[in-house]
């Protein structure tokens, strides 16, 4: 049987990191906001390294930790992360004191949030015991607004910082973005933790209390290992707390990475492989005693690490096992409701859009049914891609492209028509699932300008095509919506210019679609939801006294559709 492959992901990540000299980079950053810092209970600068690089560094006053206030190692929930509750997760807490440092900051970071949305490259936000805590938040607020520029993606590198979350943080698709250092000779990313037994004596996960998220680098005198397991880091944690003596004494990070810099992750002691025949468990114990965690010192601590090993281990393998049979079964259903829809856009009459916004028949109720099977799947794969390793997302992305691309063309015209038969307005903005958006901005990523050649080929197969545009629909029904404003007594002056500027930066878009061949025949039909904005907007224009001659009403009304594919 093959072995399970063991944190391959939070191995690599590390190794990444290290060898591309990026942590060494923040750490220098923080020291220099260090040299300048003031009395303020946490600051941050910008640095610009180059046009490819950017780091923003936070410090936090050293009384913040050596003197911490009664309830600060409180959770509380906080109206600003409540985007990270889920169905499963509803409730989220953040750490009092990293709330209480970060709130105040939350409206001041707003300028250098509207900053950093002009950069590309490289955004590295990193941060110092609590200000690696308010750095961790200020990444998950970027994550989460989704501001940045699509080839910006933030990644969040903390030393010595405290937990900051529960349960429901460490389920955030978002743990890849980040990285923490802790030494094993800094009790601050354990400071909170309540005294007890060790997370790591129960078989049954904790659902209440602070929980790790993120990868971990653990590090000591003889080099680093990196771990991913919240249960085994809780440990770990707990175990620094309780053993590092002198109270809370400043680690000197930047030995620490003097040290690794000629190190790879857990070169591994020979010694340790011999004693064990699982490779499995041999790399987890390998991996804790290059850190100084030896199995004598463990069950000081009530940390049985061979119970624990045999946990994680049946949960890999029950994981890849399930996956391999579930995954199976749902690539054939979602091949088989991809068909359907298929077959129904080829019968619709009036074009699937319509068809299925009109729900006319008991075919258009069953469309609901395929709609609803492939937005959960396409749900949960984009949830992996962003669970995985940036690098290992960016392979994961490209297997997928083609398929996703044909199910955003394919489905989100179908919420589209959902969503305005509901009597919804501004879908773009107020009904777009963040699955669509992600995949339409992967998609921009990668995607090349058309060539007059590709341009010749598409004019040949475009009677056949979906419209490459999946928010075309929407564009059409906020169309409409101009027009019968327009028309309608009660237009304002306002509203009037405002609906105007839209229909005439609608008509580019148009055109700019079938000059490209990207839009389907479908949408000049007799009874689609185009024509029905053609015939308002051809009323409107023909006694209307600013009317233009535009290309997409000479094309219209000389009715060149007709040879359209």
């Amino acid at each position: 049987m093959n072995q399970v492959p063991l944190f391959s992901s939070a191995r690599e990540l590390a190794n990444l990191v290290l060898s591309s000299n990026l942590i060494d980079c923040a750490f220098t950053k923080i020291l220099e906001l260090k040299r300048g810092q003031t009395a303020l209970p946490v600051q941050y600068r910008l640095y610009q390294l180059s046009s490819k690089c950017t780091i923003v560094a936070f410090v936090s006053s050293p009384d913040c930790t050596q003197y911490p206030l009664p309830g600060q190692g409180d959770l509380d929930r906080s109206p600003l992360f409540d985007f990270l509750r889920t169905e499963e997760y509803p409730s989220v807490s953040i750490n009092r004191a990293a709330l209480a440092l970060f709130t105040p900051l939350h409206d001041h970071l707003s300028g250098l949030t509207d900053e950093l949305t002009q950069i590309e490259g490289q955004l590295i936000i990193t941060g110092h015991s609590l200000g690696g805590s308010v750095a961790s938040l200020f990444t998950l607020r970027l994550l989460d607004g989704n501001l940045l520029k699509p080839k910006c993606r933030p990644f969040c590198i903390t030393f010595g910082s405290p937990l900051i979350g529960d349960f429901g943080l460490q389920h955030s698709i978002w743990n890849s973005f980040f990285l923490h250092v802790v030494s094993n000779q800094d009790p601050v990313p354990g400071l909170f933790l309540p005294s007890g037994r060790s997370p790591l004596t129960s078989s049954h996960s904790q659902t209440t209390g602070y929980k790790p998220f993120g990868t971990y680098l653990l590090c000591s005198e003889l080099g680093c290992a990196c771990f991913d397991n919240p249960d085994l880091i809780l440990g770990l944690l707990k175990v620094i707390s309780s053993e590092v003596a002198g109270g809370l004494q400043d680690v000197d990070y930047g030995e620490i990475l003097r040290n690794l810099k000629e190190r790879a992750i857990c070169k591994g002691l020979p010694q340790v492989g011999e004693r064990f025949a699982d490779p499995f468990s041999a790399g987890i114990i390998m991996e804790l005693e290059t850190i100084g965690f030896n199995q004598t010192k463990l069950l000081q601590h009530n940390i049985d690490i061979n119970a624990m090993i045999r946990t994680m281990e049946a949960e890999t393998r029950r994981l890849i096992q399930k996956n391999k049979v579930s995954d199976a079964k749902k690539l054939n259903d979602i091949k088989r409701d991809m068909a359907q829809l298929e077959w129904y856009k080829k019968k619709s009459e009036m074009g699937y859009y319509d068809c299925f916004k009109n729900q006319g028949s008991k075919r258009d109720l069953n469309v609901e049914q395929f709609r609803g099977n492939l937005t959960m799947y396409w749900e949960d794969m984009v949830a992996q891609v962003q669970r995985k390793p940036q690098e290992e997302g960016a392979t994961f992305r490209t297997r997928w492209f083609y398929a996703g691309t044909v199910y955003r063309r394919m489905v989100e015209p179908l919420d589209i028509a959902a969503f305005y038969r509901e009597g919804g307005t501004d879908y773009i903005n107020n009904g777009r699932s963040l699955h669509y958006k992600l995949l339409q901005q992967w998609y921009e990523e990668d995607v090349k300008p058309p060539s007059r050649d590709k341009l010749d080929s598409k004019k040949q197969k475009v009677s056949g095509i979906l419209t490459e545009d999946s928010l075309f629909w929407a564009h059409v029904e906020e169309a409409i919506l101009s027009c019968e404003l327009l028309k309608s007594k009660n237009c304002t002056l306002e509203q009037g210019k405002s609906s105007w500027d839209n229909l005439v930066k609608f008509e580019e878009y148009v055109m700019e679609q079938i000059n490209n061949y990207a839009a389907s025949p479908e949408i000049f039909l007799r009874e689609s939801s185009f024509m029905k904005w053609w015939g308002l907007y051809e009323g409107y224009i023909d006694t209307c006294s600013n009317s233009h001659g535009s290309q997409l009403i000479n094309f219209m009304k000389k009715r060149s559709y007709m040879k359209y594919g």
